[in-house]
């Protein structure tokens, strides 16, 4: 009998997450319609997730467990300082600004010319010189329209 139970327990359990699952996967699609990039963008930047599905975003490298752009570079984008690493501010002006980014150490550092240089950052880690980003960035595998809603955020952001 208790086996029963137990086998009864874990089906309902599943069959409760899976439906949690649908559930959020419609509700995000109705969250998203009517968003503008810029908010679409802040949704990928903070949950890591696409916007209309709720599937997460696939990456490779970077950090071992996944996370959010947030999670590193702050909700305002300014950068943190963790443990392990110091992560640069990436609000869209200070990646653009023609005397150079200025890095966590106050120093300037590279200027990306394009955007296409930023989504190659985002994407393949690399920086506007050609030279690999640190160890903790991801590359993220991003869809155009999804590197333009978020793009459309860190543009946006103060």
């Amino acid at each position: 009998m208790s086996r029963n139970l137990l086998v009864l327990a874990i089906l309902l359990l599943l069959v409760g997450t899976l439906g949690l699952g649908i559930i959020g996967a419609l509700a995000s699609r109705q969250i998203s319609r009517g968003f503008s990039p810029e908010e679409r963008g802040r949704w990928i930047y903070s949950t890591a997730t696409d916007p209309d599905s709720g599937a997460p975003i696939p990456y490779s490298g970077g950090m071992m467990m996944p996370m959010a752009c947030a999670d590193c570079h702050g909700i305002d984008g300014r950068g943190l300082r963790t443990p392990m690493f110091v992560s640069p501010d990436i609000r869209y002006r200070n990646l653009t600004d023609p005397q150079g980014m200025i890095e966590p150490n106050g120093s300037r550092g590279r200027t990306y010319h394009s955007d296409e240089e930023i989504r190659r950052a985002i994407t393949e880690g690399i920086g506007p010189d050609g030279e690999p980003l640190s160890w903790p960035m991801p590359r993220w595998q991003l869809t155009d329209q999804q590197f333009r809603d978020l793009l459309a955020y860190l543009k946006a952001l103060p």
